[in-house]
């Protein structure tokens, strides 16, 4: 190649790379633009940013009144001003969603609104919410929901643009009363309910309350019933946790009771605390394939409803606080202890300090089994228990009691101390029972299988006499 097509090939490619390098910049600025662009459209997105734990004061305002909340002590927030006419068990988790939700709000998309347009996205008299962090507020405006539950329509200060929140989080700042409010059926911690009673109509389905020594004794409807701790807990346990559905509204006048069916309640629940409180609620009747139970605070007068599910503890019967034996006094506070059954009859001679144990059968024969072998020890114990963990069926507190039949089954306990308790079965049928405890009906039906089953006494003093037998 000559030395003058050299130059020109040189001269070419020369020419070629600062055309190539020109285009590179220039694709490269334009790309550069773009990205900056989508960069501040996706900040002009970003409608907050803040930390949540630095707000000190929201204020929410609804259509039934203005909210002024700040930090508390006690509860995490209070209201500390409002001209909300009646008191409120405040929800504080409700309030940390806000400002977690509002704290890095970005919007989903940005909609050019007219002036006269706005009142279709609910934002021509926007609710608005605020958020103080000292004195720098962050105050949002919300409208509603789109159509399609899709988006929520919100505005800033000072911003003529309409943007679209994600529905959820939209719904949940817009809230209303019924997410201000505590959603807990009852606010109160379990320990410290101290009286309960359930009424149905007139009758009384139960009436509990502590003692000076923190148990549980029961009023009605069978005064001084051994009781259930762990039953009676477990109910106050899930009843604490139980949710309102929703708070419907508040009492104005009687009509607002009869609307509800709550002018004449079916259930009354009345709870006390450790602290003097008194709550009452007044249920209407319900039905299983309802799909909400009414009920207002008789103390506030807000009507609210709850499930039928949640509503069942409104069914708890006095038995299923109650223990569900007879009358169970301890092995070793036992001297001797009589069986009558049918025809069956022998006694249990106990005597736990020196030791020494024994069967006397009906027709005079005593069996000393204070030194035969385990077997005979735990025959004789089970047999004792089968009488002393002797169980009911049900409860008949209304039934006349049977005085003029004479009982069939009788067991007569003498205590260590002398003390002396009967116990007594007067037959109804074939399968049931009235219970006597020292000649006094104690409402308590027993069912024959109690005493006939694989546990029963009748069972149990069989298998007595055959490990005896074996020893």
């Amino acid at each position: 190649m000559s030395t003058k097509k050299m130059k020109i090939l040189i001269a070419l490619l020369v020419v070629a790379l600062i055309f190539g390098t020109g285009a590179y910049i220039a694709v490269d600025t334009l790309k550069s633009r773009e990205e900056q662009a989508q960069q501040e459209e996706l900040n002009s997105m970003q409608l907050f940013n803040f930390d949540e734990d630095s707000i000190n004061k929201v204020e929410i305002t609804l259509p039934e009144g203005n909210f002024t909340i700040e930090p508390s002590t006690d509860t995490g927030w209070a209201i500390t001003d409002t001209n909300y006419n009646y008191p409120i068990e405040l929800n504080a988790y409700y309030i940390n969603t806000i400002c977690n939700y509002m704290s890095n709000l970005t919007a989903l998309k940005k909609l050019n609104v007219s002036a006269e347009q706005l009142s279709s996205y609910g934002l021509d008299q926007p609710q608005p919410l605020t958020c103080y962090n000292g004195d720098t507020a962050y105050t949002l405006y919300l409208g509603n929901a789109s159509a399609t539950e899709e988006y929520f329509y919100v505005m800033l200060p000072d911003d003529p643009v309409v943007y679209a929140v994600d529905f959820q989080k939209g719904e949940i700042m817009k809230g209303g009363l019924s997410y201000l409010k505590d959603p807990y059926l009852i606010t109160w911690l379990d320990v410290d309910i101290n009286y309960v009673k359930l009424q149905h109509k007139q009758d009384i389905s139960f009436e509990i309350q502590k003692n000076e020594d923190n148990l549980w004794e029961m009023s009605a409807p069978l005064k001084d019933a051994s009781l259930n701790a762990a039953n009676i807990n477990s109910m106050l346990t899930s009843i604490t946790r139980l949710q309102v559905d929703n708070f419907v509204q508040m009492v104005e006048s009687p009509k607002d009771l009869a609307k509800y069916h709550l002018d004449d309640p079916a259930y009354q629940f009345t709870l006390k605390n450790t602290d003097g409180e008194t709550l009452t609620l007044d249920f209407a009747n319900f039905k299983s394939n309802d799909t909400e139970v009414y009920f207002v605070y008789e103390e506030s007068g807000q009507i609210a409803a709850i499930s039928p599910n949640g509503a069942n503890f409104l069914k708890t019967e006095a038995s299923e606080l109650m223990t569900d034996t007879l009358y169970s006094p301890e092995y070793t506070d036992v001297a001797s202890l009589s069986v009558q059954v049918d025809d069956l009859q022998f006694n249990l001679e106990m005597n736990h300090e020196q030791p020494s144990y024994r069967l006397i059968q009906q027709d005079g024969t005593e069996t000393d089994i204070t030194s035969m072998n385990d077997s005979v020890q735990k025959a004789f114990s089970s047999l004792f228990q089968s009488v002393s963990k002797l169980t009911y069926d049900s409860l008949d507190l209304n039934a006349e009691p049977d005085t003029e039949t004479e009982p069939t089954v009788i067991f007569r306990y003498t205590l260590n101390d002398g003390t002396e308790t009967e116990l007594s079965l007067v037959p109804i049928d074939d399968t049931f029972y009235q219970s006597f405890l020292n000649g006094e009906y104690t409402g308590k039906i027993v069912r024959r299988r109690a005493l006939s089953g694989n546990a029963g006494v009748i069972t149990c003093y069989e298998k007595l006499l055959d490990e005896i037998a074996l020893n």
